[in-house]
């Protein structure tokens, strides 16, 4: 079979292409990130397909799905059987790019995009996916390569946890972390004060305990093609409200670990700044991140492959880089619907970005009623999805 992204059809299929994909697949396994990936896909212009388990099939209601087939993650499907059905898929409704939507997405097409001729969207191998992905891999990277981060350890479990609080071998205050799951879920601070309560609550193994660092956090997101950095934004995510602003010493760094790994794809780090502006780095996620509907309204579209062509909105620039020019999301902020509320009923004036975040759902009228009214959160309708979604499977 051809190589996993030929080289002729990546220039055909880039930013400065006459041609940008047409129909793409989606591979997603959850619902909340791949919703945002599927947007920004769509922003390209194209149709967008979905190969989606029973978690996902809620993003089949939104209108710019185009329409998906039932796709089994769990148990792991192999690189073989995985590439039969999506390139038998792609054949038959003309995909030109295969886009993972999550990491187990982004793990299965790494393992299989040599089995297959349709185009997939820039994403790393599998041994630099594993070496990034959780964040005691990412630990045991930074340590490594002298890259600054939290002191840290695994331990088994609660008991071990608790264990350990009650030995006096935890240096508190501390971060408790889950090594494998997405955003903060799971993760918590603790002190002299709360440790053995917290403890005691804590529901994931293994657990990730890590020095606590004073500062603030901060988020950067980058799509780089072999190790170059195309397309970068930075950014603090406070109660829905996005505050995009430049952190340089945190580029340099990121920049340095994607030329060092010749990293290919988006990557989101997570980072933790100190008053004196001492960067530590927290955590890497080795595909597409949650807030990139945000960084797309404010001009940088990481669903598309593009090299830097200029501002797509007052937001994004271009500016040189050390291999060639980038686009970045310069200093500004806007809000999503429920933190534009807040600020209207604080008696202050939205500005134009909140709008066009606002305007970026109401798009999408049915998704974003059913966001509004709790759906995944507070209930679920397997029976409602199949109703929505009637017609919207791919024949």
């Amino acid at each position: 079979m051809n190589a996993p992204f030929p080289h002729d059809r990546l220039a055909s299929l880039a930013g400065g292409s006459p041609r940008p994909p047409r129909n793409i697949l989606l591979l997603a396994q959850s619902f909340q990130a791949p919703y945002r990936v599927m947007r920004c896909a769509a922003a390209t212009g194209a149709k967008v397909f979905l190969f989606c388990n029973d978690e996902a099939r809620s993003l089949a209601v939104s209108r710019f799905c185009a329409g998906y087939q039932d796709f089994t993650f769990e148990p792991e499907p192999t690189p073989e059987a995985a590439a039969t059905q999506i390139e038998a898929f792609c054949r038959k409704h003309k995909i030109d790019m295969i886009l993972p939507a999550d990491a187990i997405a982004t793990r299965l097409l790494a393992g299989a995009r040599h089995l297959l001729t349709t185009p997939v969207f820039p994403i790393p191998d599998l041994a630099t996916f594993d070496q990034l992905v959780t964040k005691d891999r990412f630990m045991e990277f930074c340590r490594a390569n002298a890259v600054r981060h939290p002191e840290g350890h695994i331990l088994a479990n609660r008991e071990a946890l608790i264990a350990a609080i009650k030995n006096g071998c935890i240096k508190l205050p501390a971060i408790l972390k889950p090594i494998n799951r997405w955003g903060s879920v799971g993760v918590v601070k603790i002190d002299a004060h709360n440790a053995l309560e917290v403890a005691a609550t804590i529901d994931y193994a293994p657990v990730l305990v890590q020095d606590f660092i004073e500062g603030v956090d901060r988020s950067i997101s980058i799509f780089a093609r072999k190790g170059a950095v195309h397309k970068q934004v930075t950014y603090c995510y406070p109660d829905a409200a996005f505050t995009f602003q430049r952190e340089p010493e945190l580029a340099r760094i990121v920049g340095d670990i994607a030329a060092n790994l010749k990293l290919d794809g988006v990557f989101n780090f997570d980072a933790r700044i100190e008053a004196d502006g001492t960067v530590w780095m927290i955590e890497c996620n080795p595909r597409f991140f949650f807030t990139m509907d945000a960084a797309m309204v404010a001009g940088a579209n990481f669903a598309r492959v593009e090299t830097a062509h200029g501002a797509q909105s007052h937001f994004a620039k271009v500016q040189a880089g050390p291999d060639g020019p980038i686009i970045t999301v310069a200093d500004g902020q806007l809000r999503q619907p429920e933190a534009l509320l807040k600020h209207i009923l604080r008696g202050r004036i939205p500005n134009a970005m909140d709008g066009k975040m606002l305007l970026h759902w109401l798009k999408d009228p049915v998704y974003f009623g059913l966001a509004v009214a709790g759906y995944k959160r507070r209930w679920n309708s397997r029976a409602l999805e199949r109703l929505l979604a009637a017609g919207k499977r791919a024949a």
